[in-house]
């Protein structure tokens, strides 16, 4: 009898070696699956009344492309002109009690800090108030906390809207 027990439970480990191994591993992404992307990521379209006013003298148009890793792309249409392209990286902090947050953006030739807001529309729209702290504009960046238009020396006149694209 201590025979049969034995290749009883032989069998039965090897039976259960053989289910285990058979699982498969379709509902299992092995924690590889991508976050989901963040609210200000895609590409991001400013034209016409949404140009800031602060710069609608100079550009008629002004598009964003704010990707995963952190790279962004301004490309910015000079009225009767041709576009331009200026390339960077840029990080946002997140703020805990609000959906304005803080971003620092830094192109190739400036430096900016300000405050960026995302909200769902048709289509999604995004509000972004940078100014340029390299070389120094003199402005101070608006904070989360202040809001856009709280800098006195630019007012609302620096906030470009933007509705997505992609």
């Amino acid at each position: 009898m201590n025979k049969k027990l034995s290749l009883l439970l032989y069998c039965v480990l090897i039976a259960g070696l053989l289910a285990l191994g058979a699982c498969g591993d379709e509902g299992d992404d092995g924690g590889t699956t991508p976050p989901a992307p963040k609210a200000w990521e895609g590409v991001w379209l400013s034209a016409g009344a949404d140009v800031a006013p602060i710069l609608v003298d100079l550009f008629d148009s002004v598009r964003i492309t704010m990707d995963a890793n952190n790279t962004i792309t301004l490309e910015s249409h000079v009225i009767n002109g041709a576009w331009n392209s200026n390339p960077g990286v840029y990080s946002v902090t997140e703020s805990s009690d609000g959906d304005i947050h803080a971003i620092d953006v830094n192109y190739t030739s400036v430096e900016q800090e300000g405050i960026i807001q995302v909200w769902e529309a048709s289509p999604d729209s995004m509000y972004l108030e940078v100014v340029g702290t390299v070389p120094d504009s003199g402005a101070v960046p608006p904070t989360p906390a202040d809001g856009f238009g709280a800098n006195q020396a630019v007012g609302a006149s620096n906030i470009q809207k933007y509705r997505r694209v992609n």
